[in-house]
């Protein structure tokens, strides 16, 4: 289902795209999959969500890209899916 996640992201252009894509993340966290998680939990999510956006500039300069001035509805996506792992 990870990789599944993974590529779905990527595929996010539209609202609907992403509304798709918080489906499927929905439906992975609770299955077996969202074992490999680190956020299993809403607060312990939420709060890794709150520390990637925080970070996030970081990470685009880390990775040679341009912060982006406005997030796009995949970039919105990409910072869900983050924050089943962040630390």
């Amino acid at each position: 289902m990870d990789m599944e996640l993974t590529g779905l992201v990527g595929q996010i252009v539209t609202r609907q795209d992403l509304a798709r894509f918080v489906a499927a993340l929905a439906e992975a966290a609770e299955s077996a999959e969202s074992l490999d998680w680190e956020n299993t939990t809403l607060p312990s999510f939420l709060e890794a969500l709150a520390a990637s956006i925080d970070s996030m500039d970081n990470a685009f300069r880390n990775r040679g890209e341009t912060v982006p001035e406005q997030p796009s509805w995949q970039l919105v996506g990409q910072m869900l899916y983050t924050a089943t792992t962040y630390e």
